[in-house]
């Protein structure tokens, strides 16, 4: 694992983290997608289906916020909160299940 138990800064997570979910330690294996060395890395769940393109996704992370490109992959994002800017420069996204 990425992470050992002595690393866990609070206390209770590091009691607890053995009964977290379905992997208890292993599930921080996670935060090795942040030390891979490419443009974009997608992580997903092994119960994790696509059920729509996540083209934009990308494109809204690659190119600049001024370029058609960019312009056009902002345009299609759904945001949670709807009118909140966004940053100059996308680096990640979490999505989640929408309807």
């Amino acid at each position: 694992a990425p992470v050992t138990t002595k690393e866990i800064r609070g206390e209770y997570l590091k009691k607890t983290i053995h009964r977290e979910w379905c992997c208890g330690l292993d599930e921080f294996v996670k935060l090795e997608a942040y030390t891979l060395p490419h443009e974009v890395i997608v992580h997903v769940d092994i119960d994790y289906a696509f059920y729509k393109p996540m083209d934009h996704l990308f494109d809204a992370i690659l190119y600049d916020k001024d370029s058609e490109e960019g312009k056009r992959a902002r345009g299609m994002l759904e945001l949670e909160r709807p009118g909140e800017r966004l940053p100059e420069k996308i680096g990640a996204f979490i999505t989640r299940d929408w309807p």
